[in-house]
């Protein structure tokens, strides 16, 4: 390990996500603002992905099922084309809903776990194209916020519960604070996804505003999104990994105003 990385790595205590990090400029990647068509269009290149390969599986299998009755391969023939049509058509069809009707076809847990199933394909198949684990997981985050505002239509403050990463500036953990002073949220420093885990199992929310660096929101969207709807902000690292981050205030102001508005839904 040269000086330079072994000074990156001394001055800071890297959260669970950030392990293999061995002092890279990582504040190339320091504020990204990746567009929810990332995560689709590379989603849509799985499904793609898919459909080769089960039409290769199929080309290969069909000499044998000839041999068999021909009702055989008619119906095993349709039931092929039949899925992969399905697949696609319903992929389309609440890709849509979810961006231009801002409404999901399917029940929240359902669509939740498609994006959830996509995600490491998706991670994946961006590294092909050079785009990285956090600009991806980026846009994921934006998508999973999306269908979280689309189906949340109503909040208990009681139960609402806001993680901060402990790497956050001073600054900004007091003006994060400052903003949500007055709500009766129960707000937690988390020093990586072990402890966020851990609130989370001992507070048992309903709600999470959770505010920390893609790789760990993508970890903990993974643990628990399924179960308890989740607004996910991801920080910003001009230092790097897991130092002196900070947060678009702006984003803040967002997921607060839309907390309080299904916090006056449920009292009406």
């Amino acid at each position: 390990m040269n000086e330079a990385e072994s000074g990156k790595s001394k001055d800071r205590r890297l959260g669970d996500e950030w392990s293999d990090w061995k002092g890279e400029d990582a504040s190339r990647e320091s504020a990204i603002d990746e567009k929810q068509g990332t995560f689709f269009l590379l989603s849509l290149g799985v499904v793609f992905i898919f459909v080769l390969l089960v039409s290769a599986g199929w080309y290969l299998v069909k000499p044998r099922v000839e041999q068999l009755h021909p009702l055989v391969l008619l119906s095993l023939r349709w039931s092929v084309l039949g899925s992969l049509s399905l697949v696609l058509c319903l992929f389309l069809l609440e890709g849509f809903a979810l961006l231009k009707l801002g409404k999901s076809l399917l029940p929240y847990r359902w669509t939740e776990r498609l994006l959830l199933f996509f995600l490491p394909k998706t991670i994946w198949l961006g590294a092909k194209f050079g785009i990285s684990r956090d600009r991806v997981g980026n846009s994921f985050i934006k998508v999973n916020n999306f269908l979280t505002r689309c189906c949340v239509s109503a909040l208990q403050a009681e139960s609402l519960l806001v993680l901060l990463p402990r790497c956050l500036k001073k600054e900004a953990r007091s003006e994060i604070i400052d903003r949500i002073n007055g709500d009766p949220f129960r707000i937690l420093t988390a020093g990586g996804g072990e402890e966020a885990r851990e609130a989370i199992r001992k507070y048992r929310p309903t709600f999470i505003l959770a505010l920390a660096c893609e790789r760990d929101l993508m970890s903990g969207l993974r643990d628990v999104a399924e179960k308890i709807p989740v607004l996910a902000i991801p920080n910003r690292r001009p230092e790097g990994p897991c130092k002196n981050t900070h947060v678009s205030l702006g984003e803040l102001d967002e997921a607060l105003r839309f907390i309080q508005e299904r916090m006056r839904a449920n009292r009406n």
